[in-house]
């Protein structure tokens, strides 16, 4: 598996995370009544999730895995509104999911959730919860740094009625909010062995570099808030530098065969924030293993548009030129978080 390197054109941030909620003003807040008895308490149960793209159950399961967890009650038929989860952070211990301050089902109020992930956002990160009138609380996120990490969002609704109807759990499913890229290059038959790969006695073709570069590497994301299928994708803003993605590879380069190789695969995607260029270029030189031809340059410059939760894949092919085929595009299947992430435990 390949590494990459990655390298922002943009000067350093110097700022602290910030994890804060901001109050809607049209919101009339009103205090937090008493429970009527503490035995529905909160808690949380989460299947999967991980910092890069290539999360498992059993990484988001280990201890010291946490997201963060925004919540609202209200009455709908009154004016007011109670924050009890503010950017409040859930960690994975031995025991299960823990959080500080416990808190517990009101009857007779609508509950609103949004979370995020991962809990600590990079420098210069900030993610910030608009109260509204609880309904309409929403979640952002501003000055995002796209530095492989996953960034990842989730929102649910429920309705209270009573001490003894109390919901199961909070249903979170958390989508990822980037895109994840990858290029893979191959080459064709008649440079290769009769096992489809290189062969000493046939020239073959070796990989020597390959750089993405101009794409926005920093955003802002507005949009986490309810839907009736429990996630907003939201809208994001690219604000930063155009950045570049180099793929670390070995001396004596990178053997192509004529199967796919991902130069950005797996743990080591390219994550990216959602955007639309006009000018994307990817720079690649190679060499022929026989034959005095040198080095070879190429360069081509894309166009298009990538969308939350998506995946992209670029591929190109080299036999006497290099030929880029039209990226194929597919859903980002592997978000770690698909299943509930609250459960309420009753006695």
């Amino acid at each position: 598996m390949n590494r990459y390197r990655y390298i922002r054109h943009i000067a350093v941030w110097t700022a602290v995370v910030l994890l804060t909620a901001v109050g809607g003003c049209s919101s009339t807040h009103v205090d937090e009544p008493d429970p009527v008895n503490k035995k529905n308490p909160v808690t949380f149960k989460a299947v999967s999730a991980d910092s890069r793209a290539a999360a498992s159950n059993a990484v988001f399961e280990k201890p010291g895995t946490a997201f963060r967890v925004w919540g609202v009650f209200y009455d709908p038929t009154k004016a007011g509104v109670v924050q009890v989860f503010d950017g409040r952070e859930v960690t994975r211990t031995e025991d299960g999911w823990t959080y500080d301050k416990e808190e517990y089902w009101m009857p007779g109020f609508t509950y609103d959730f949004r979370a995020l992930y991962p809990a600590d956002l990079a420098d210069g990160s900030s993610a910030h919860f608009n109260v509204g009138n609880g309904a309409t609380s929403s979640l952002s996120v501003t000055g995002f740094v796209a530095d492989g990490t996953d960034l990842m969002a989730a929102s649910d609704r429920k309705m209270v009625l009573s001490d003894e109807e109390v919901p199961a759990f909070v249903d979170l499913k958390f989508r990822h909010l980037l895109c994840r890229v990858n290029f893979f290059g191959k080459t064709d038959d008649r440079y290769l062995g009769a096992d489809g790969k290189p062969d000493d006695g046939l020239r073959g073709i070796n990989i020597l570099s390959l750089k993405v570069s101009g794409i926005a590497d920093r955003g802002n994301w507005n949009g986490a808030s309810y839907k009736a299928d429990g996630f907003s994708s939201g809208e994001w803003e690219a604000v930063g530098a155009a950045g570049e993605y180099v793929a670390v590879i070995p001396e004596g380069g990178i053997a192509l065969g004529n199967t796919p190789t991902g130069f950005f695969s797996g743990d080591n995607a390219i994550l990216a924030i959602p955007q639309t260029f006009t000018e994307l270029l990817v720079d690649i030189d190679y060499e022929y293993t026989r034959g005095d031809l040198g080095v070879q340059h190429a360069v081509a410059r894309i166009s298009g548009a990538w969308l939350p939760g998506k995946s992209y894949s670029y591929s190109f092919s080299i036999n006497t030129h290099i030929f880029f085929d039209t990226p194929t595009v597919d859903d980002w299947i592997s978000a770690p978080i698909n299943n509930g992430d609250f459960d309420i435990i009753l006695p």
